[in-house]
């Protein structure tokens, strides 16, 4: 028996918003620069500003839409599985540790008993993403771990760390 370092659970992310913050600022963007034209004096085609704006609205809603799809999708493999039991373990020690550079947005990545493990700080899928130089728990090659995880997308996503003794 060791010590619990992480457990998966659901984070929410400021990033997923952008989206449909981006929707209104477009639904809003005619009128704002038909009041601006009027304050200035000067004349605009409304008529094209209003479709090409509507147009982007509409795409941005649309990745935004597939964006909450996979966010929810990830959840379900993820969050849910986690707390089913549904999930793979392997324990060992870690090896072939390569942490992030300072300033780069690479991945850390590391196995244990021969199963490869990356992430990164900038991903939306609730699980272990937290590199060394973030205070991240996973030190570097010989220490002692119990990892769950499921397999979503093409990577061994990190539900569960133990530090054993």
């Amino acid at each position: 028996m060791g010590k619990v370092l992480y457990e998966c659970h659901f984070q929410f992310h400021f990033m997923s918003l952008v989206p449909f913050i981006m929707f209104i600022y477009a639904m809003l963007f005619p009128y704002m620069l038909k009041h601006d034209s009027q304050k200035k004096g000067y004349p605009l085609d409304m008529k094209f500003i209003k479709i090409f704006s509507r147009g982007m609205a509409l795409f941005v809603l649309i990745c935004g839409i597939l964006e909450v799809e996979f966010i929810i999708d990830a959840y379900k493999k993820t969050v849910v599985a986690y707390r089913n039991g549904d999930y793979q373990i392997v324990e060992g020690y870690v090896e072939n540790f390569i942490p992030i550079e300072e300033g780069k947005s690479a991945r850390e990545h590391f196995e244990v008993d021969g199963v490869k493990f990356q992430y990164t700080d900038h991903s939306l899928i609730s699980g272990y993403r937290y590199p060394r130089s973030r205070g991240g728990v996973i030190r570097g090659d010989g220490q002692h771990l119990k990892i769950g995880y499921v397999y979503y997308g093409d990577e061994n996503i990190i539900v569960y760390i133990e530090e054993l003794r």
